[in-house]
């Protein structure tokens, strides 16, 4: 993800009222819940493909 696109999502996610808990932009959605929905070891493999 380019540096800008996560900066304005991240911004944008700050923005609302009220502040999330957690600022987690979109494409974080895979990782953030790998573990508890028994996807972790395939979230790593992927990251570490690249």
């Amino acid at each position: 993800m380019p540096l800008d696109a996560f900066v304005d999502e991240a911004m944008t996610l700050f923005s609302r009222e009220p502040t999330p808990k957690e600022i987690l932009v979109e494409r974080v959605g895979f990782l953030h819940w790998a573990e508890r929905d028994g996807r972790f070891d395939q979230a790593v493999e992927m990251l570490n493909a690249h």
